[in-house]
């Protein structure tokens, strides 16, 4: 089973796990679209608005514990919806949704300037050691730097397609989501 965060963290570090879930919730469907499959019943999808899937959701890990998970996306719902889609997330194990209303069919630049801000506030507040970021836009390069200049380091968790070479290299350790979003129960439960 692939490695979920570095092993070089010393004992009792924490981590905190901050989705661009816009972004892969699109990369998802594309994958699906392209290689005409359906989504495996273990995958919690809303097309274009989040993917997840309770393999991610690690609470224990050899050196550390998880402190919260932010999950970043828009939809172009009401409020009564959007509150709904945060519920959602909560019963997919995200501790904290963070679901904004679209205004238009573009992507939102709200998705990455919280996850960007709410990332570098925790940073330096001290609140991790380690950062998880589900993402594989270019864009996030500078926070990975400055994430890193304050000591912490970054795991860097995303889908193939579309993914920034220079923000692999940025990242500490890398988790292909493949792995777990197109597997089966049955495989992924063999390997636990």
């Amino acid at each position: 089973m692939p490695n979920y965060l570095p092993y070089s963290v010393p004992k009792n570090s924490r981590f905190m796990v901050f989705v661009d879930g816009e972004n892969i919730a699109i990369r998802y469907k594309e994958h699906l679209k392209s290689k005409n499959v359906h989504p495996e019943p273990h995958v919690s999808h809303l097309e274009n608005i989040y993917v997840w899937t309770n393999y991610l959701n690690m609470h224990h890990h050899v050196n550390c514990s998880l402190i919260r998970s932010y999950y970043y996306t828009c939809a172009n719902a009401d409020e009564n919806r959007i509150i709904e889609i945060q519920d959602e997330l909560i019963c997919c194990g995200i501790t904290d949704p963070r679901v904004f209303k679209k205004k238009n069919k573009i992507r939102s630049k709200r998705v990455d300037i919280t996850l960007a801000t709410e990332m570098l506030s925790h940073s330096y507040n001290d609140n991790f050691e380690v950062a998880v970021l589900v993402a594989g836009d270019e864009d996030y390069v500078p926070l990975v730097q400055e994430v890193k200049r304050a000591g912490k380091q970054v795991a860097l968790w995303f889908l193939k397609d579309g993914l920034s070479n220079h923000l692999k290299r940025e990242c500490d350790i890398f988790l292909d989501l493949s792995y777990y979003l197109f597997n089966t129960a049955e495989n992924l439960n063999r390997r636990l």
